[in-house]
């Protein structure tokens, strides 16, 4: 019986753990970096875009995410919503040009 109840609260703590990681928006930063990597990565493979940085702009209401190329070209766009970014956005239009264009 004892045995159970270090797992109940094992689990009832790794789910708080997950909740405070959420809201405080370490897990949606990190889900947004890692589809926005796998985005250009399958969608612009001979760009061979870099993960610069990723950050949270209120004024967007959004998370900004920046790559680089080879030449050292900047490159940024959107993502969000805030807690499941998944959905590319603005920028994202100008990275498909620069594609289309050069390769």
């Amino acid at each position: 019986m004892k045995k159970k109840n270090i797992i109940i609260l094992s689990i009832i703590a790794i789910i708080i753990l997950t909740i405070l990681l959420w809201w405080n928006g370490f897990i949606p930063k990190q889900v947004a970096k890692i589809y926005s990597v796998a985005y250009m990565n399958f969608n612009f493979p001979e760009m061979k875009l870099n993960y610069d940085k990723i950050e949270w702009s209120p004024y967007h209401d959004n998370y900004i995410i920046n790559f680089h190329d080879k030449d050292n070209q900047t490159y940024s766009c959107v993502i969000g919503p805030k807690y499941f970014p998944v959905n590319l956005g603005q920028g994202l239009f100008a990275i498909e040009e620069t594609y289309r264009n050069n390769y």
